[in-house]
């Protein structure tokens, strides 16, 4: 196990110190996917690069054909930069965007479809974001994206995985409005997370939600269980959710908030929780909701992602 690294936060909070901290259980998760044989984890991690259906959600977003065009050229000087040990940076929306997985910049090319059309595309005609709460910002690429297409949108970042936070600062530090929490929100303290080395997109603090290619590395890490007593904020435009399976837990922290929207990525059949007390815990706390977007969704998937849209 790796030391316990202990994030500082890049904005004030309230209350100053860390909340105490104690190991939130896995919630009787199964152990399927670290069983994987190595090669089968390898063989996935490759077939989930997509390559035709994330080319097919590039050219289905709302940028420009001239943008489009040129971030081919963009993610060859890229990797051209990697294999020469330069550094992982790629051109993305005319910013430069950092990373740690080397398929970054790959998939960086589903996000403009997926909140220009999936999110944006699905809300009310007229309804304008001006404020989101996003959780499990990894590199601030669903956060870099949601500005390009909402530019007055003022963002509230939840990061928890220090060793990327500042590739997660640099990205997004030329976006006046966006804040970077670096806590995870959970109803109960936790004190550790997991993830895949090289692969931060795949964290969760929930050890048996890693679909990793090799050994899941443990990190320390500070928890809040209401954002608002670091944000200030109680109400939210939308609320964004991607947290590999402690999606539940993380809905348990919004309570009492007024949320328009809520955009989450819903564990697939495999999860640690019945999407019925998802819904239902849902509807409990924000009343009553349509359902104005899905993903594809079938026994095999590992997630969905769901948009919701509340009456009030």
């Amino acid at each position: 196990m790796d030391q316990p690294t202990d994030p500082a936060t890049s904005v004030a909070s309230e209350g100053g110190g860390a909340p105490s901290a104690a190991r939130v259980p896995s919630q009787g998760t199964t152990r399927d996917a670290n069983e994987r044989a190595p090669e089968t984890r390898y063989r996935r991690y490759a077939t989930n690069l997509r390559l035709w259906q994330r080319n097919r959600a590039w050219w289905g977003s709302e940028l420009a054909t001239g943008a489009k065009l040129r971030y081919y050229g963009d993610m060859v000087a890229s990797y051209t930069r990697c294999a020469r040990g330069r550094g992982r940076t790629v051109r993305y929306l005319d910013k430069e965007f950092a990373f740690d997985d080397i398929a970054t910049p790959l998939n960086l090319q589903t996000c403009p479809r997926e909140v220009s059309r999936d999110l944006l595309g699905n809300m009310r005609p007229g309804f304008r974001v001006r404020t989101a709460l996003d959780v499990g910002g990894n590199l601030g690429q669903f956060a870099v994206t949601l500005r390009h297409f909402a530019p007055e949108a003022e963002v509230d970042v939840f990061e928890p995985n220090g060793l990327i936070l500042p590739q997660l600062e640099a990205n997004t530090a030329a976006l006046k409005g966006v804040r970077i929490w670096p806590y995870a929100l959970s109803p109960r303290p936790v004190d550790e997370m997991f993830f895949d080395p090289g692969r931060s997109a795949t964290g969760s603090v929930l050890a048996d939600q890693i679909d990793s290619v090799g050994t899941p590395r443990s990190l320390a890490v500070r928890s809040v269980s209401d954002p608002s007593t670091v944000t200030g904020n109680q109400e939210y435009d939308l609320v964004k959710i991607d947290v590999e399976g402690y999606e539940l837990e993380v809905l348990k922290c919004l309570g009492g908030m007024t949320v328009h929207y809520l955009y989450v990525e819903v564990s697939g059949a495999r999860g640690v929780y019945p999407h019925s007390e998802l819904l239902m815990l849902v509807r409990r706390q924000f009343g009553d909701f349509r359902v104005v977007f899905q993903g594809p969704c079938d026994r095999r998937s590992v997630h969905h992602p769901l948009l919701l849209e509340f009456s009030g």
